[in-house]
């Protein structure tokens, strides 16, 4: 009669086993893992209080001590060597930044973990003047007609 089994070793009895193990652990591995943010939604607050500091620092060391990037162009570049101070404690970012840019012709706004700085729309400040009254030459002109 016929043997329909392999006989097994010391070894591949070994190697079975801990091929089983893991088996059985693999699914434990595959959960989802959740982590809470503490900031999440954007409600994190924030600690800054630099004296006379360019823009340009205040946005590294909001970047190195929140989750926030600063994205900008190159002609908003030169507007960043503005020296301010400023102090807040607890603050979102909607509030630093309304405290950083007053006074400046910058704008900030946030979407998700970015804030893009940019320059702020031009205001009118004068009322605007009413066109002028346009004089169109009128030459002879002849409608015949049936």
């Amino acid at each position: 009669m016929k043997k329909l089994f392999f006989v097994r070793s010391g070894s591949t009895c070994r190697m079975l086993r801990i091929l089983a193990a893991a088996m059985l652990l693999l699914p434990v591995n595959l959960q989802p893992v959740r982590a809470s943010r503490q900031d999440a939604g954007g409600k994190s607050s924030l600690t800054v209080k630099m004296k006379d500091a360019t823009l340009s620092s205040v946005f590294a060391e909001v970047e190195r001590t929140s989750r926030y990037a600063f994205i900008y162009t190159d002609d908003v570049r030169p507007l960043l060597d503005r020296r301010v101070s400023v102090s807040v404690r607890s603050a979102t970012i909607d509030e630093l930044l309304s405290a950083v840019l007053k006074g400046t012709e910058l704008t900030g706004r946030v979407r998700e973990n970015q804030v893009i700085i940019s320059k702020a729309p031009a205001r009118k400040n004068a009322a605007v003047a009413p066109p002028s009254r346009l004089r169109i030459p009128v030459g002879k002109s002849s409608c015949r007609g049936r």
